[in-house]
């Protein structure tokens, strides 16, 4: 696969996952400007690109990033993103629904209220 190619892919799964190309860096411990390299296609060492292969394997099967059915819809990335990315989010949706469920439920309850007032 040519660099170009591999770090286009990198940048849509960045871009995808939410991350910046300086929080990328931070958390690799790059610089953003070796994190532009590599999303531009340029040649940087084999060690920094096994840094960023390591990081993203945490985040996302790498076969599906060098897969030659390799398409940046939506569905097609959740579906590979790693269990335990996956089980962060539902956490926090877990979290989300639980919110909406107890507001609900306390509207509702003041909805009752209200009726019985009248």
């Amino acid at each position: 696969m040519e660099l170009k190619t591999l770090g286009e892919r990198l940048r849509l799964i960045r871009k995808h996952l939410g991350i910046t190309q300086k929080k990328l860096a931070a958390e690799t411990c790059l610089n953003q400007s070796t994190i532009s390299r590599i999303e531009n296609g340029e040649e940087v060492y084999a060690s920094v690109m096994t840094t960023i292969l390591n990081y993203y394997q945490k985040k996302i099967s790498l076969d599906y990033l060098f897969s030659s059915t390799f398409d940046i819809s939506s569905e097609q990335v959740s579906y590979y993103i790693k269990e335990d990315v996956r089980q962060l989010l539902n956490r926090h949706l877990d979290i989300v629904s639980e919110t909406i469920s107890t507001v609900c439920e306390s509207s509702l309850s003041q909805i009752k209220a209200i009726k019985e007032l009248l």
